[in-house]
């Protein structure tokens, strides 16, 4: 219980290192449903800005959330260095909020709709870049797993809850994007307020423009502390050395050492999409609902939210405590493992044991939440140098947008209704997942409770793992 209780305490206190993301998180949320009504809706012919429009039209609309999330990512790169991030937050926000307004106004134009997905695309690439960012430099290493890996817990829980309200569009009840647009409006003002009195500067940031007086404040806030302690101190020293570092090397990703944390993360977003895509995510809400026997109104986004959020919760909470590197290699072979026995099951037979695949599918959602979906974001935020951290996030996230663009026209004309794909779709995910556990079991380093430094250090295997903040006597730090 001292533990807990320790650990409880740490959180409280270091709450405005989580608040700083308010603005991130909030848009998040918003366009994860939008995700969610790209590749987790199996109602799509049923919403009413599809009607009388051509599939290949009504999918180059669908994917223009992707696109533009990639031309975001662009923009986001060439902003986070030169502003600060409360009035980049505003930016994105304000998109998020244009684009809710347009879906509650016109919900059912294919025109409004596909501008509306291209804003929110804007926001949610500039944000998925800018949030591990800002996350990675304001978080003590203590809590930096936890605050940054609610990027992919803030975009699972929208995703999923677009998929728990699609079905409404079957029976008329609401419009799936006016319900988009009301609950993104609403989490956006929230974000908006929020950010407004609670963003604080990252103090990389500033010391890198030479405002050290103003990184000893913003320290001060986001610890909650009333003095400059030891601690700040020594971090702040830590920042300033890896500033010293990273100014040696060049602005390209793909020299001192950078290659290996690129490709490291490149193959952690694909291991996250292969277990989460339009492909996969149609046959497992199409076999929930069979299995449970609900074919007349879909529960199966219902189960698995519940599942997520659950799961999701506890693993964010432990994250810091178990590591990365086991949640994220046990994630992704579990859920490969699980995904090839599916898929072999289902080419030999075309149909199981109810009870018996119930039980396998709802391990498959407990499996693949415990960390291939959040791990990635984590490690994002700590892998790389200051010089190249914008430029090698961008490059990641948009393999991530692209191979969930290329799957999506892939599968999108597939009849998910019938069982013919299911087998050849699990066995074609699951096989490279479990071979991508194996490539992270021996390469991905553990870096849980290391400084950001320590942690660039250990995945570029250059320079020393210094603990303390330098590489001058301990005695230095406390004068």
């Amino acid at each position: 219980m001292g533990g807990c209780g320790q650990w409880i305490e740490m959180t409280q206190k270091n709450k405005p290192q989580s608040n700083t993301l308010s603005a991130g998180a909030m848009t998040l949320l918003t366009s994860g449903m939008m995700v969610g009504s790209t590749i987790f809706n199996m109602d799509l012919q049923n919403q009413a800005w599809t009607f009388d429009h051509s599939d290949s039209l009504v999918l180059a609309v669908s994917m223009i959330f992707y696109i533009a999330a990639i031309v975001g990512t662009l923009a986001g790169y060439l902003l986070v260095d030169r502003y600060e991030k409360k009035p980049l937050s505003k930016v994105y926000m304000v998109l998020a909020v244009v684009s809710c307004i347009l879906l509650i106004v016109k919900p059912d134009h294919l025109v409004v709709v596909a501008f509306a997905r291209t804003l929110l695309g804007l926001a949610h690439g500039m944000a998925y870049l800018i949030y591990p960012i800002h996350g990675g430099e304001t978080s003590i290493k203590e809590l930096r797993g936890m605050n940054v890996s609610a990027v992919g817990y803030c975009l699972m829980i929208g995703a999923l809850t677009f998929g728990c309200v699609s079905p409404g569009a079957t029976y008329g009840w609401m419009d799936p994007n006016r319900l988009i647009g009301i609950l993104g409006l609403v989490y956006t003002v929230l974000g908006g307020l929020l950010s407004q009195f609670l963003t604080y500067e990252s103090p990389v940031f500033l010391l890198q423009r030479g405002r050290d007086a103003e990184a000893v404040k913003s320290m001060m806030k986001l610890r909650n502390e009333s003095t400059e302690t030891w601690e700040i101190r020594n971090d702040l020293t830590e920042f300033r050395t890896m500033l010293e570092e990273d100014e040696q090397g060049s602005r390209s990703i793909f020299k001192d050492g950078n290659l290996r944390p690129l490709i490291l993360l490149s193959l952690c977003k694909v291991a996250s999409v292969l277990s989460f895509n339009m492909a996969l995510n149609l046959v497992r809400l199409r076999l929930l609902d069979q299995l449970f026997g609900m074919e007349q109104y879909s529960m199966a986004a219902v189960i698995i939210l519940l599942v997520r959020i659950t799961m999701g919760t506890i693993i964010l909470f432990v994250i810091d405590r178990f590591g990365r590197r086991a949640t994220m290699v046990t994630s992704t072979f579990g859920s490969g493992f699980i995904l090839v026995i599916l898929g072999i099951i289902y080419l030999a037979n075309d149909s199981f044991n109810r009870d018996i695949g119930i039980a396998i599918m709802l391990a498959y959602e407990v499996v693949a939440s415990l960390g291939v979906t959040f791990v990635p974001d984590a490690y994002c935020s700590e892998a790389f140098s200051t010089k190249k951290k914008a430029a090698s996030i961008g490059v990641v996230n948009t393999v991530e947008n692209a191979l969930q663009i290329l799957i999506a026209c892939v599968v999108f004309s597939w009849d998910f209704a019938s069982t013919y794909h299911y087998g050849g779709v699990m066995l074609t995910f699951g096989v490279p997942m479990v071979l991508l556990a194996v490539a992270f079991y021996m390469k991905l380093p553990e870096t849980t409770k290391m400084t950001i430094r320590q942690s660039r250090n250990e995945f570029s295997k250059r320079g020393e793992i210094v603990f303390g903040g330098t590489k001058r006597p301990m005695t230095y730090l406390n004068e």
